[in-house]
C-alpha cells in the first residue's frame, strides 16, 4: 500500500503502531512528524523519540510541506478529519501531498450531512480510489467488526494558470476598436483578407499574454525584493545571526523582461506566410531587424509601427531573397561550373549572365544512398542540406506564382514538381532542370535589373536595339516586372 518518501504526517498517531508499519517499509530518510490528542499517548510517542507536532488535529495549522499523510482517524469525526488533512494539502505551493486514509465505510455509504456531502465531492474532485474491506479490525488491540474503507487521493498543488490564462483571453474581446483597425490595415500586406481576423486575433491574444506575464514577473521580483530587505533587516536586529540568501533580483528582472519580449515579438512578427517566401539567408536578415527591435515595448501602436515598416521592404526583402538565390548559384560562374551561365552577348555594355534553364550546383562534398531519400524513396528523408538548397530556389519562385514544395520521385536521387526536378549525384553535385522558364525569365530579369546589367528604362524607351534584346532574353515582361523593383 505504501511508497512513501520525504516528510510524512500521521494526524492520529495513539501509540504509533501505523508510524512504525510505515517506517518498516520505507527507507530511513522518512521524517515522520506526529499528532495525539491524548496527554498520556502523546507523552509515550515522545518518549519513544517521536516528533509530536500538535495536540488536535482538527485545529492544525502549519507553514510545514508534506509528501504524505496517513491517517486512521477516529470513526466518530472521520469526515471531518480527513477534509482537514484535504484542506491542509491543498494549500501546500511545493508540494503534491498523498492521503492514505482509514474511514469508517459508512462515511462514504451515506453522505447525509454536509461534511460527508463536502467529503465526497472532493473525493470525486481528486480521483480518490476506494476500497471497502470487511474485518479489517477483528484482530486489533481494540476489535471491531465495522466496515472500512481504505482510500487513496493525490492533492495537487493548486495551479491557477489555466483560470489566469481564460481571464486574459477574455479581456482581448475587449480590445479598442480603433486598435484594431489600424492593425487590419498592417496585417493586410502579410495575409489574405479572410486570415486578417484570425491573426488579428493571434496579435491581440499575445500582447495581452505577454502583458500578464510581465505583471506576474513585477509582482514576484517585488515580493523578492520585499523579503529581501526585510530578512536582512531583522538579520540586523537580531546581530547579524540569521541567515540571508544572496540575490540581485534587479539585474535578473532585467534579463527576464528582456527574454520575453525578444520571444514575443517574435510571435507576433515573424508571419509564417512571409518567412516561408524568403531563402534562408534573407529570413536570417529579416531576424536580425526583428531582433533589434527587442528593446520596443510590446503594445498595438509598436506593433502597428513595425507592420507598417516590415511592409514598406517587403518587396525589397522579396527582390533581397531572389537576387540571393541568384548569387549563390552564379557563384561559379567561372569555375569548372560554367555550364550554369548563359553570357548575355547582346547589350555590348555588360558582361553578365543569367540563370540557365540548367544549372549544376557543387556542395563539396559526398553524398550516400541515405542522403538521396532511398531510406523511405521520399523528398523527406533527403540531406537536409540539399532540401535547404531546393527549397530557397523555389523561393526564388514565390513572388510570382504560387509554390508547392512538395515532391515526386522519378529514380533514386531523382525528384520533381512543376517547377524544377533535380538529380543528386555521389560525387556531391546536384543538376537542376527548370521547368517554369517563364518565371525563370522572370527572376533573371528582376536580378539584371538590381545589377544594374540590363537596359535602363529610358535605354528601353529609346533604344529600339535595347527593347529587341530584353524581348529576345525574357519576353515581354517588362512592365510588370518594372513595378515589381519600384514598389
Amino acid at each position: 500500500m505504501f511508497n512513501l518518501k520525504g516528510r510524512v504526517l500521521e494526524p492520529s498517531a495513539g501509540k504509533g503502531n501505523i508510524v512504525n508499519y510505515i517506517e518498516s517499509k520505507s527507507n530511513r530518510s522518512l521524517k515522520v512528524d506526529v499528532i495525539e490528542n491524548d496527554p498520556e499517548l502523546a507523552s509515550f510517542l515522545v518518549g519513544s523519540g517521536r516528533s509530536v507536532v500538535w495536540s488536535d488535529f482538527l485545529t492544525f495549522e502549519t507553514y510545514r510541506e508534506y509528501d504524505s499523510i496517513v491517517m486512521n482517524p477516529p470513526f466518530s469525526a472521520d469526515d471531518k478529519h480527513l477534509l482537514h488533512a484535504i484542506n491542509i494539502a491543498s494549500k501546500q505551493l511545493t508540494k503534491d501531498c498523498e492521503i492514505y486514509a482509514i474511514i469508517n465505510a459508512e462515511t462514504i455509504r451515506n453522505p447525509y450531512s454536509t461534511s460527508r456531502k463536502e467529503l465526497s465531492r472532493l473525493l470525486e474532485l481528486h480521483k480518490a480510489e476506494v476500497k471497502i474491506v470487511s474485518h479489517a479490525f477483528s484482530n486489533a488491540e481494540r476489535k471491531t467488526d465495522v466496515e472500512v474503507a481504505l482510500i487513496y487521493l493525490k492533492v495537487c498543488r493548486n495551479d491557477a494558470s489555466e483560470e489566469l490564462y481564460r481571464r486574459t483571453v477574455e479581456a482581448v474581446k475587449s480590445t479598442d476598436r480603433q486598435e484594431a483597425e489600424t492593425l487590419t490595415t498592417a496585417l493586410s500586406t502579410f495575409v489574405s483578407k479572410h486570415e486578417v481576423q484570425e491573426r488579428l486575433d493571434d496579435i491581440s491574444r499575445l500582447i495581452a499574454e505577454y502583458e500578464q506575464a510581465v505583471k506576474l514577473i513585477r509582482e514576484a521580483y517585488k515580493a523578492q525584493k520585499c523579503k529581501s530587505e526585510f530578512m536582512d533587516y531583522i538579520s540586523k536586529m537580531n546581530d547579524g545571526k540569521l541567515y540571508t540568501p544572496y540575490n540581485n533580483p534587479a539585474v535578473d528582472y532585467e534579463e527576464e523582461i528582456q527574454k520575453l519580449r525578444l520571444t514575443y515579438w517574435g510571435l507576433i512578427l515573424r508571419t509564417d506566410k512571409f518567412m516561408k517566401m524568403l531563402t534562408a539567408e534573407a529570413r536570417e536578415k529579416l531576424n536580425r531587424q526583428l531582433d533589434s527591435a527587442s528593446d520596443l515595448e510590446i503594445n498595438a501602436t509598436n506593433v502597428h509601427m513595425l507592420l507598417q515598416a516590415m511592409a514598406a521592404n517587403s518587396s525589397e526583402m522579396l527582390v533581397s531573397s531572389v537576387v540571393s538565390m541568384f548569387k549563390k548559384i552564379t557563384s561559379y560562374s567561372r569555375r569548372v561550373y560554367s555550364s550554369n551561365i548563359h553570357y548575355y552577348n547582346g547589350w555590348n555594355t555588360n558582361e553578365s549572365y543569367k540563370i540557365g534553364k540548367k544549372i549544376i550546383y557543387p556542395f563539396f562534398t559526398t553524398f550516400g544512398d541515405w542522403d538521396m531519400g532511398v531510406r523511405d524513396c521520399s523528398f523527406k528523408s533527403v540531406d537536409y542540406r540539399i532540401k535547404e538548397f531546393i527549397y530557397d530556389l523555389l523561393k526564388a519562385f514565390e513572388p510570382f506564382r504560387k509554390v508547392n514544395y512538395d515532391f515526386n520521385i522519378r529514380g533514386k536521387g531523382e525528384f520533381e514538381n512543376d517547377i524544377l526536378h533535380f538529380k543528386i549525384f555521389k560525387k556531391g553535385t546536384i543538376h537542376v532542370w527548370f521547368k517554369d522558364l517563364d518565371t525563370l525569365n522572370k527572376i533573371n530579369y528582376v536580378c539584371g535589373r538590381k545589377f544594374n546589367w540590363l537596359p535602363t528604362d529610358d535605354e528601353l524607351r529609346n533604344d529600339p536595339k535595347a527593347r529587341e534584346y530584353v524581348a529576345k532574353e525574357f519576353g515581354d515582361i517588362t512592365l510588370n516586372m518594372n513595378r515589381l523593383l519600384q514598389e
